[in-house]
């Protein structure tokens, strides 16, 4: 019994050895906390292009525009637009251009085709004309909801198309009012000019100004109901564009252009009083048309450098600051003053360089105005995007191919 014992006291530790106790469960792991989508502050849009590289593409536009009649230049347009868009950029992304030259080009047909209906008009009779001018006021609302339906279902940004459902009755609706009134201005005067000047008296004359006092006064109202149709039937994808200034606004706007339009006037009469003996010599040379053709000219663009920078430096303000996307919202910082400078050095050195310095001053000024702009963004753009990827829709490549597009400043 006692030789045994060492065997037996050594038994736990080969049960310990041999057989180990199950292993315990590993504590459960804390689930992961999301990391939430960086959001940014301000984001001003870039713009980065350069003019030599845009005097190329300038360059060769304008020789293949020349050398096809200009059949070339809805391909010259579609070149430029891309070369603007591509070079615009916010948040390091750039923005897109689709447009086909083939709509274009019918655009510029249709163009054509109605300029060349006024003059034949113009030839026939002048009742024959009044109603080809009346006609064409008429599609003045029609021509502007399909060159806005145009330009943003072509336009993208990260692969997303913007579209535009602002359909014709809405902007017969919305865009009327001006050019009616400016017809009815039109026809009054045409009435008197035929009537003669015998004819003509105090009430006449009276009833004259006020039309047209009245027809500048729907300026101001034409260009908000404009802006209000063109960004309040805008859309990034599914996501609406929201438009909320007043008329009051662009009413005040007006009010300080014209005092600058006064301005302009006194310096105009001041210049031309200083110049009055030279130019009277210039006019009594071998070349005294072109002297006289280009004082004019000189003249006019004096009261354009005064009045256009601060209308497109206000108005631009104006309607970005009250433009809102999703909550994201925009701001724009255009200085009139730096616009001034901008546009008259871009003319100085176009004259000088006989109009090879135009592709540098267009980028100077579009570098420019897009800097202006900067986008407020209501939370991570990049979640923005994720929740709008895939939203475009499949017809919009059908809805494409019946649209044109027609050259209409704005």
């Amino acid at each position: 019994m006692t030789a045994r014992a060492p065997i037996l006291e050594k038994l736990p530790e080969f049960e310990l050895e041999y057989f180990p106790p199950p292993p315990q469960p590993a504590p459960a792991a804390k689930p992961a906390r999301p990391v939430p989508a960086p959001v940014l502050g301000p984001q001003r849009l870039q713009f980065t292009g350069t003019g030599s590289e845009y005097f190329r593409i300038w360059v060769v536009n304008l020789l293949l525009t020349i050398l096809t009649l200009g059949v070339y230049s809805a391909w010259a347009k579609v070149r430029r637009l891309q070369y603007f868009y591509r070079n615009t950029r916010i948040d390091g992304s750039p923005f897109d251009y689709h447009g086909k030259p083939g709509a274009i080009l019918k655009g510029r047909l249709l163009a054509l085709f109605l300029i060349v209906a006024y003059k034949v008009a113009f030839e026939l009779s002048r009742p024959a004309t009044v109603v080809v001018a009346l006609l064409l006021m008429a599609m003045v609302p029609w021509l502007l909801a399909r060159s806005f339906r145009f330009k943003m279902v072509n336009s993208s940004y990260r692969g997303l198309r913007f579209r535009f459902a602002g359909s014709a009755v809405d902007a017969y609706k919305m865009l009327s009012v001006f050019p009616i009134l400016i017809a009815f201005v039109a026809f009054y005067g045409w009435n008197v000019a035929v009537t003669g000047p015998s004819h003509i008296g105090l009430g006449t004359v009276v009833l004259g100004i006020a039309l047209v006092v009245l027809a500048m006064c729907t300026i101001p109202l034409g260009h908000y109901l404009l802006k209000r149709f063109q960004h309040n039937n805008a859309y990034f994808g599914q996501t609406p564009v929201f438009f909320d200034a007043t008329p009051v606004e662009f009413f005040k706007i007006y009010a300080r252009a014209i005092g600058f339009l006064a301005l302009g006037s006194v310096s105009a009469g001041l210049f031309g009083a200083a110049t009055r003996g030279l130019f009277a010599y210039f006019q009594n040379t071998v070349f005294g048309w072109f002297f006289t053709m280009l004082y004019g000219v000189l003249s006019a663009y004096a009261f354009y450098l005064f009045v256009t920078p601060f209308l497109q430096s206000r108005i631009q303000n104006l309607v970005w600051r009250h433009t809102e996307l999703a909550g994201h919202r925009f701001t724009s910082t255009a200085s009139a003053r730096q616009l001034l400078i901008i546009q008259a050095t871009n003319l100085l050195l176009i004259t000088l360089t006989f109009g090879l310095y135009k592709p540098f001053a267009q980028m100077r000024l579009m570098k420019y105005r897009v800097e202006s702009l900067t986008i407020i963004p209501d939370g991570s753009l990049e979640e923005f995007m994720c929740d709008h990827a895939g939203t475009n829709e499949g017809s919009l490549g059908q809805e494409t191919g019946d649209l044109f597009d027609i050259e209409i400043a704005l």
